[in-house]
Parts: structure tokens; sequence; C-alpha cells
């Protein structure tokens, strides 16, 4: 699960912590250049949330910089 949004954000932080709840494969990433290629292996979801504030450009940025790491099939 990739948590796009401010690091210093409660309602980031409170959305990662769910996520890490459920999933241990959780991430918080402020955007694109934070993502490393390791999270992705062998995986076949991936499940994205940002925070309320968290600019929609970034949130596709990060999209597109998935969708280059693990192209959908």
């Amino acid at each position: 699960m990739i948590v796009i949004g401010g690091k210093h954000s409660s309602n980031t932080k409170q959305l990662h912590s769910i996520c890490k709840n459920y999933c241990d494969d959780s991430y918080l990433i402020e955007n694109e250049s934070e993502l490393q290629k390791e999270w992705f292996a062998d995986k076949k979801l991936c499940g994205i949330s940002a925070g309320a504030s968290t600019p929609d450009w970034i949130v596709q940025n990060v999209i597109d910089r998935i969708e280059k790491i693990k192209p959908p099939r």
C-alpha cells in the first residue's frame, strides 16, 4: 500500500497507520521520487491512498511512476 502525503501531516500518518494494520508492506511517501522498485517485486496489486491535502498532480505522478516500475497486466 502506498500512502502519499506529508510525513508530518497527522491525517497522512493516521492513514499510514491504518494501512500498516492490514498490510505490512505499506509505505508513506511524499512524492514519486521516494518509490523503490524492491517494494513491487513479486507483487500483483498495489493500493494507493493520499492525504486530504495531497495535490492530484502528485498522486498522478506516483501512479505514473508505479506503472513504469510495474506495468499493468
